[in-house]
Order: C-alpha cells, then structure tokens, then sequence
C-alpha cells in the first residue's frame, strides 16, 4: 500500500494521478487538469477527510493508493499516522508533502483558495471553519466569521494563520517519529521541479515508470503558473509599499488571503494597516504606504 499525507492544495490529487498513469505498478484513471489547476476530474481510490472515514482503511486491498490530508478535524497527523500503524497498513510506503517554512505555506494557502476554496466551491470554511480565533475582538455582534466585514476577516486571518499553517510545516520532523524510511516532499519542490520529484519518488518505491509524463507535467506546471503569479505579485506589492515606490496592480488579481498575506508581510516588516473599514483593498502601493503606521 501507498499512503500520501498531505495538506489541501499540496498536489496530493496530481500525485496520485501521476503514480497511477505512469507506473506499470498501479491501474490507470481517467482525468484532467481543470482550468483551475487542480487534478479534482477523478475518483480517488481512498481519500479520508476525518476519522470516521479513516475507519474503511482496514477493507483496503494491499495494493491502494491512500491520500489522507491532514490534520483532520479533531485529529492531528501524529492520531492520524497512529491509526495506520494499528491496522499494519503503514510501513508499506508512505510519502508525506509538506511546507518546508512560512513562506512555501503561504504560498500553499493560494493553492487552497483557488482550487478548494473557489474551485470545489467550499467557500472560506477550510480557513476558518473552526471559529476558534474569538472574532468578538473584531466585532463584538459576530457570532460566526462569516458576519465579520472584509476588513476585519483580513486582519483576523492575518494574525492567527501562521500558528494554523504551523502544522504544515513541523509534519516533516513528526513523520520521521513513525516511518524513518518516509519521501517527504516540499510542496514547492513537486511544484517547481515536478519531473525530478517523480523521478525521486519512483526511484525510492522501485516503481517502474511507463507513459509520457513529460507532456502532462508540462501542461500541469503551464496550469499553475497564474497562482504562482499571484504570490510573486504579493511580493513586488509587499517590497514597493514598503519602500513607497510607485507600483499599481489590478485589484482583481488579489483575493482574500492574498490581501492578508500583505498585511502580514508589512506587520512582520514593522507596518500596521491602518485597516478600519478598509473593505476595499488599495491597488497602489503609494495608496497602501499612506495608510501605513509603524508598529
């Protein structure tokens, strides 16, 4: 059996899709890239969001594919990978995709967005679904997120995420506590250098390639390439407000998270937003800089 631990929008679906297409070892499944990016066109052979579900690993056929994400609501990676050691399915192989820092976390986050968030239409809820950042600091009224004003969602998201996302990046050091022999892969490395990590992946598991993979990834990377404009845009807006250098950007090329990306970004570099019913987001950074404070 293999196991892929990974966190939504860390390319577990592309993945699985690779190891099934273009290894003699496994069975082939028909799907292609949506115009989002993502590999979300076929059915995953056994894909666990919460215990519950995790329960059906025990009916497995030795040979499947299994892509958990993690953590689960309620259920950390270290519960999860002790689940797969009690029902003796995870010393098989096991691949783990992580953040390797803040930033690749980041960057993920975008990921998310676009292709869950937007594109399996799941709204914010794998953001902030848990409510547990007390949202009465920013509106005392709110009973749920989803009643903050934009402005306040931002600032709320951009405080708490790094501590969120911090489970995406310390995974690389827990895995090793359960597998000494688990692939763990950077989610920028299968991003940026996608055959080479393939390569690394079949070689480790003595899977035989077979196909042409060499078109897919192309297109695939091709796919990607506006989510990884956006994230060097949050960097030419984060470096030139902070500088008060002219730049504009079309505000249509910012979401939600990449707004509180931004305002991160300039706190950590000693800038608060002077955000107070800032529901619309500046689209020059001499716009942004002027509404700058030193914290």
């Amino acid at each position: 059996m293999l196991n892929i631990f990974f966190v939504p929008g860390m390319f577990g679906s592309t993945l699985e899709y690779m190891l099934r297409n273009f290894t003699k070892e496994n069975d082939e499944v028909i799907g292609e890239i949506k115009d989002d990016g993502s590999m979300h066109t076929f059915l995953k052979e056994f894909h666990p969001t919460d215990m519950d579900t995790l329960e059906n690993l025990r009916n497995l056929k030795n040979n499947s594919i299994t892509t958990p994400i993690y953590p689960f609501k309620g259920a950390k990676l270290p519960e999860i990978l002790n689940f797969y050691s009690e029902t003796n399915h995870y010393s098989d192989y096991t691949i783990l995709m992580h953040a390797d820092n803040l930033r690749d976390a980041e960057m993920n986050m975008l990921f998310a967005y676009h292709k869950i968030s937007i594109g399996l239409n799941m709204g914010l809820n794998i953001f902030c679904g848990d409510n547990k950042h007390n949202i009465v600091n920013w509106n005392r009224d709110a009973v749920h997120w989803n009643e903050l004003e934009v402005w306040q969602l931002r600032e709320w998201f951009s405080i708490f995420y790094s501590e969120w996302v911090s489970e995406w990046i310390n995974s690389q050091y827990q895995i090793k506590d359960y597998d000494a022999n688990a692939l763990s892969i950077k989610n920028t490395d299968m991003l940026f250098d996608t055959e080479k990590i393939f390569h690394r992946i079949t070689s480790h598991f003595n899977l035989t390639i077979d196909g042409d993979y060499h078109s897919f990834i192309k297109k695939w990377q091709v796919a990607q390439q506006y989510i990884v404009d956006e994230f060097d845009l949050i960097d030419k807006i984060v470096y030139n407000t902070s500088n008060n250098l002219d730049f504009t950007w079309n505000s249509a090329k910012l979401d939600i998270v990449a707004e509180s990306i931004i305002q991160k970004r300039l706190r950590d570099s000693g800038y608060e937003i002077q955000c107070w019913n800032l529901n619309v987001f500046p689209d020059n950074s001499k716009q942004l800089y002027n509404i700058l404070t030193a914290n």
